[in-house]
């Protein structure tokens, strides 16, 4: 494998979601995941190809700040698949953060009562208040506990924002379609300075 394929099918610096290469050419770390034969980021950072051992992995960018457990943050999720889900943290406590971190939401630490899968819980482009439950990278996060929960939601069909139906359970109020969530008690109450792009949608 040459030098420039390798540099041909890999980014410098990517976001979670990121296509960084091909299962044929590398294997992936604990900061990645294959989907559908391709190599996807989970974090935010600089890809690091290994050509001799053919793996390849994400070495995220330094933070400017220290998580601590127990912390409470808000963040967007960035993709959702059947036991985990990847969040973009861009609030812990008070602080709003420079640089989102990648953290990592598991199905066992969606709700104290049994959930089949991540789809019950949240789905791309939410927006989730969490506690910090692991800070070693990755970084894990968990809905467990009072208050925690989506607290901003769109339609999966539509895009329009969600309204509260009854708990754990959303309503659009432009195409009627009923969804699931795990919702916090502040559904809907989050005041936020984060507004959707086209370059922030979910891919």
């Amino acid at each position: 494998m040459s030098k420039k394929h390798v540099e041909n099918t890999t980014q410098s610096r990517v976001v979670p979601g990121d296509k960084i290469a091909v299962i044929e050419e590398f294997l992936p770390d604990e900061t990645c995941f294959e989907q559908d034969g391709s190599i996807l980021s989970m974090t935010t950072g600089e890809v690091i190809p290994d050509q001799k051992k053919h793996k390849i992995t994400v070495k995220p960018f330094k933070r400017l700040f220290e998580l601590k457990k127990g912390d409470t943050g808000i963040g967007r999720v960035v993709y959702v698949k059947k036991q985990i889900a990847s969040v973009d943290i861009h609030r812990v406590n008070d602080t709003q953060v420079s640089l989102p971190v990648n953290s990592i939401l598991h199905v066992s630490e969606a709700s104290r009562r049994f959930v089949k899968n991540m789809y019950e819980v949240t789905r791309p482009g939410d927006w989730l208040k969490f506690k910090i439950v692991r800070t070693m990278k990755p970084v894990y996060i968990s809905l467990i506990g009072d208050g925690l929960g989506v607290v901003i939601a769109q339609c999966n069909h539509c895009g329009t924002d969600l309204d509260f139906f009854r708990r754990n359970t959303l309503k659009c109020p432009n195409c009627g379609l009923i969804q699931d969530r795990i919702t916090a008690k502040s559904f809907g109450k989050l005041v936020t300075s984060f507004k959707r792009s086209p370059s922030d949608e979910t891919r």
